[in-house]
């Protein structure tokens, strides 16, 4: 029986939601932080997305019990990944404005293309790669000057290089989830899961180590505190990663990656509307060089993959996971695999 292939409007379906709730993080870290400190914001949302995605794959019969094994790379892979990548985001969102985190954090895969040529193996970048690569760090370090002043005249070197500390966490899980790869263990949901869960854990020890229990201004709460910090727990975390893995399965990856360079234009919109915050004709155009080099780098990586399919996904997955367990077992009972 020939797999059914999406329609154009169920995979512009899923981008939207992947766009609207990855787009609006930063705005929602900047009225939940009004409360919270940046890494009990970033747990919170976390523990609770991923809470919530596994109590719905238990619903739906897609949870298996996690090995020894594949929880303590989770243990570990959470620390960067959602510690690093979330809590940093909202540390660095309490120097900068909710648009330019967005951008800033837009120049993960210029450090990925760079990060697996250099610690990875992976092949030297395209030309277009390294004109990307270029770009994309002049137009953050103009990004960066141009924000130096501000209303304290002060410069948000912490902010910065906080962001950038949060995509390098990001790229150092990444990485490590390609090492220590789970496919053939665990459901690619059930594993974002664990992450979340965790990972906001770790959010949560980070914060109380650094005294964040003790500056909480609950006076500051509103129900668009609470609005934002739901949508957080529940859009970035819960219906963002369905959705993306969705889109992983269904779509080219150069269709699914391509919130990185649209995400940071919704998160200005959003600074700009909601977060009453001023945008100077600099900082657009530093804006739109980072946005164009992320176009530049991921483009000649993904211009030929295609999608996998979500029958194919999960048929691969089921079969990897057969022959592992099988090899376990051979191994166990003292088979030899050689004749």
């Amino acid at each position: 029986m020939q797999e059914k292939t999406p329609s154009a409007l169920h995979i512009f379906f899923m981008l939207f939601l992947v766009y609207i709730t990855w787009g609006s993080t930063f705005i929602g870290y900047k009225l939940t932080l009004e409360v919270v400190g940046p890494f009990f914001a970033a747990g919170g949302r976390s523990l609770g997305g991923g809470v919530l995605l596994m109590a719905l794959l238990m619903l739906l019969g897609h949870w298996t019990r996690p090995t020894r094994r594949a929880l303590n790379i989770l243990i570990f892979q959470g620390l960067p990944m959602v510690a690093v990548a979330s809590g940093f985001v909202g540390l660095g969102q309490t120097q900068i404005p909710s648009s330019v985190a967005a951008v800033l954090s837009s120049a993960t895969p210029i450090l990925m293309i760079a990060a697996g040529y250099f610690f990875a193996g992976e092949p030297r970048p395209a030309g277009l790669q390294i004109f990307g690569l270029f770009t994309g760090t002049c137009g953050i370090i103009a990004l960066g000057w141009l924000q130096r002043g501000g209303d304290t005249g002060e410069y948000p070197l912490l902010g910065c290089l906080a962001l950038i500390l949060a995509d390098i966490g990001w790229v150092a899980g990444s990485l490590l989830m390609k090492k220590h790869s789970l496919t053939r263990e665990m459901h690619p949901l059930e594993q974002t899961s664990l992450l979340l869960v965790f990972g906001g854990i770790e959010c949560f020890l980070i914060g109380f180590i650094l005294g964040e229990q003790g500056r909480m201004h609950w006076e500051n709460l509103r129900p668009a505190v609470i609005i934002a910090f739901s949508w957080l727990t529940i859009g970035s975390s819960l219906i963002a990663y369905s959705a993306y893995m969705w889109l992983l399965m269904n779509a080219p990856l150069s269709v699914a990656v391509s919130y990185e360079y649209v995400n940071p234009v919704i998160g200005i919109v959003l600074g700009w509307l909601i977060g009453g915050e001023m945008i100077s004709p600099g900082i657009i155009v530093s804006c739109a060089v980072i946005i164009s080099s992320v176009f530049f780098v991921i483009m000649p990586k993904t211009a030929r993959t295609q999608p996998l399919g979500h029958h194919g996904v999960f048929a691969r997955w089921r079969l990897e996971r057969a022959i592992s367990r099988s090899m376990h077992q051979q191994k166990t009972s003292g088979v030899s695999l050689r004749k």
